[in-house]
């Protein structure tokens, strides 16, 4: 018997090294070099951009809170409409795009380091993907930090996917739900799916998770502790504010929480999940690594790396961030078809 195990040992060990080293889908193979030319000279003019205001004083938090004001040029096909959820104090407002036609709900959490953002900054890409894969998509007004300590905005994602899970074919007609986040939002769209699975037992509702260059160790992972002054977007200086700001006095072992940390969660019986990141983001490692934990833990994955694109690319305006979300539509398209009984979908 032990000859025969030995005599095996190898396809077995090839078998699971496979499984480790490499995502089950991925854009590995697509050719992105006709479209650097524009991206290198978008990043030059990112690197000679002013420094960021500092998040530690009080004018510097509001300018930078100001750079994330609604573009009021923007206007949608599909006009979004607010709703307020929740009992007595415990309440969050809702910035909801509703198609004609509605196959799926997408949760989307925005981001902006947990002391930034609006869901009405993300209209022209929530709209985008209203109108481009059919789907209602739901923005949450979490709390931000420091006027609402964390784990406030954990707590607000947490009551927007409980109205969610109890409401969608009410409100939307289907039951086909995805979250979807970047950045932090992509932070907490993990810890939200985790909420899901573990504390409303709907997880079977949650058709796709989408994860762009989200923060999943926030303890620190190699990439974002090798962040430096030229790093593109936001420098070693705006990572360490963002940081003191959010998380004060937070010891690295509370950080790693897999409470807070999903990157250290259990990640077993999650749904397939899409994960975008840049080579150029001070979170890749988050991306690698997480993806490799999900897909480990027995879930289907599509890891999607896009070359020299820096942190929050799929917000700016170049050919690269049109292949991303493309790609990111695409993918949720394909899976609300395959959630589709016969015979309904096109």
């Amino acid at each position: 018997m032990s000859a025969f195990i030995f005599k095996f040992r190898p396809l077995i060990l090839g078998l699971s090294l496979s499984n480790a080293l490499f995502a089950q889908e991925s854009n590995a193979k697509i050719d992105y070099s006709a479209y650097l030319p524009q991206l290198h000279e978008f990043n030059r003019q990112l690197a000679s951009s002013h420094p960021a205001a500092s998040l530690l004083t009080k004018s510097g938090l509001e300018t930078q809170r100001r750079m994330f004001s609604p573009d009021t040029r923007f206007k949608p096909s599909v006009t979004p409409f607010e709703k307020t959820v929740g009992i007595g104090t415990n309440k969050i407002t809702l910035r909801i795009f509703k198609p004609d036609t509605v196959k799926a709900v997408i949760l989307q959490i925005h981001g902006g380091g947990w002391c930034l953002g609006t869901a009405a900054f993300d209209d022209p890409l929530n709209h985008l993907k209203a109108r481009t894969c059919q789907v209602a998509v739901v923005g949450i007004n979490y709390r931000l930090a420091p006027e609402f300590p964390f784990p406030a905005c954990i707590e607000d994602c947490r009551l927007a996917a409980k109205w969610l899970i109890a409401n969608a074919q009410a409100e939307f007609g289907t039951t086909n739900i995805f979250i979807s986040g970047y950045s932090a939002g992509a932070h907490l769209a993990a810890l939200t799916t985790l909420y899901i699975r573990d504390s409303l037992h709907a997880i079977s509702n949650v058709k796709g998770v989408t994860l762009e260059y989200g923060c999943f160790d926030l303890s620190g992972t190699p990439s974002f502790r090798q962040a430096s002054d030229s790093t593109l977007v936001l420098k070693r200086k705006d990572l360490d504010e963002d940081m003191q700001l959010v998380f004060p006095g937070w010891s690295a072992e509370q950080l790693r929480n897999p409470e807070f940390s999903p990157l250290y969660a259990n990640l077993r019986n999650l749904p397939p999940a899409l994960f975008t990141v840049g080579t150029a983001d001070f979170l890749l490692d988050d991306t690698y690594f997480m993806e490799a934990r999900w897909r480990n833990a027995g879930n289907r994955t599509f890891l999607a790396v896009y070359p020299d694109c820096p942190h929050g690319f799929t917000l700016m305006p170049t050919l690269m961030a049109e292949c991303a979300n493309r790609t990111i539509c695409e993918w949720i398209i394909s899976n609300i078809e395959r959630t589709s009984p016969p015979g309904t979908s096109k």
